[in-house]
């Protein structure tokens, strides 16, 4: 025999935070992959900092030029975190880099959720 089922019922308050749930994922927004070109450096605690770094910019190509060894620096500090290992950041200490990611607003420096490290320079002269 089948079990009878009851008629699901919302309150008003369910109904509120069905709607709201459902404006949340129609309204939310993909993030962009950024870039940076940085200086890699020890933070202290085991991670890594681009140091340097120039403002970050959304990828507008899919392939976006390289920049050249002699690109500008900036004035920031990100601080990197993610797989840092499988991407090599250590054997890039002390090395201009091109660095792409996710960028997240923290404080004192953002976070850049690596998905690429490219060098450019094996100093930030």
């Amino acid at each position: 025999m089948i079990p009878a089922t009851r008629p699901m019922t919302l309150t008003m308050s369910g109904v509120f935070l069905l709607l709201v749930g459902l404006t949340a994922v129609a309204t939310a927004q993909p993030m962009s992959i950024m870039m940076t070109v940085g200086c890699v450096e020890r933070d202290g605690r085991g991670g890594f900092t681009l140091t340097r770094a120039t403002d970050p910019e959304a990828l507008a190509d899919r392939l976006p030029e390289q920049p050249p060894a002699d690109a500008p620096l900036g004035m920031l500090t990100i601080r990197m975190v993610g797989t840092l290992d499988e991407f090599g950041v250590a054997a890039h200490e002390g090395h201009k880099v091109w660095a792409k990611g996710l960028l997240n607003p923290g404080e004192p420096n953002d976070l850049l959720n690596l998905t690429s490290i490219t060098h450019l320079a094996p100093s930030c002269e």
